[in-house]
C-alpha cells in the first residue's frame, strides 16, 4: 500500500495484508498520524502508549478493553470514537469484521505490550518497544512470538495460572514493518 496526501480509506482498507496493520495512512511528516487497519481477530494484547490516542471506527462492530486490576470496556459500532490517554493499557476486541483508524503521534515514543491473566488481571507478561529504534509491527512480532513459544511467559507470577497462547489470525505485521521500512527508506532517499 502506498502512503498518499489524500486517502479514501474504505479503498485502502482493501490493500491492507491483515489485521491491526496500523499502516501509516498518509506521508511522513503528518501528526498526529491516522494509521489505518482492517480487522478480523482482536489485538492479540494489551497496547501501552506514551502519547495520547484516537480511535475511530468506521465499520462492523467490537469493544475496547482498557486493562488493570478493575478492566472496563466501551462498546464500539460504525462511527464511534474512542479517545486513549497515554499510559493507559487497551485492547481492541473484534466481533464482526472492521476498519479503524487510529490517530496516534507520528512517533510516538515508548510503547509496550502487555498480557493480563485472565482470572486475577495481574501483569502475565510485557514487552516495551521504543519506536524511535524499531518499527512497532515488527516489535509486535517479536513480542508475540515469544510469547506464544516460551511456556514460562504465559504463567501468571500471582496465581500460577497459565495464559494462552495469543491468536494471530490473518496479522502480517512483518510484511507491514517492511512496507514502512521501504516508505522510510523511499523518503530519506529523496530527502538526501
Amino acid at each position: 500500500m502506498e502512503r498518499r496526501r489524500m486517502v479514501q480509506l474504505f479503498e485502502a482498507a482493501e490493500q491492507l495484508w491483515g489485521s491491526f496493520d496500523d499502516f501509516p495512512a498518509l506521508p511522513p511528516g503528518i501528526d498526529p498520524m491516522p494509521h489505518l487497519s482492517r480487522n478480523t481477530i482482536s489485538q492479540p494484547f494489551f497496547l501501552v502508549s506514551d502519547q495520547d490516542q484516537t480511535l475511530i471506527n468506521l465499520s462492523g462492530e467490537g469493544a475496547v478493553w482498557f486493562g488493570g486490576e478493575r478492566p472496563e470496556q466501551l462498546q464500539l459500532a460504525v462511527g464511534d470514537s474512542v479517545y486513549i490517554p497515554a499510559g493507559i493499557p487497551s485492547q481492541v476486541i473484534t466481533h464482526t469484521p472492521s476498519v479503524q483508524v487510529r490517530f496516534k503521534a507520528e512517533t510516538p515514543g515508548k510503547e509496550a505490550v502487555v498480557w493480563y491473566c485472565p482470572d486475577c488481571r495481574a501483569v502475565v507478561h510485557w514487552r516495551s518497544i521504543d519506536t524511535q529504534a524499531e518499527i512497532p509491527q515488527a516489535a509486535y512480532w517479536q513480542a508475540v512470538q515469544q510469547f506464544n513459544t516460551d511456556p514460562a511467559l504465559r504463567v501468571c507470577p500471582a496465581c500460577q495460572s497459565e495464559h494462552p497462547r495469543a491468536e494471530l489470525g490473518d496479522i502480517a505485521w512483518p510484511a507491514v514493518a517492511q512496507a514502512i521500512q521501504s516508505t522510510m527508506d523511499k523518503a530519506e532517499g529523496e530527502e538526501g
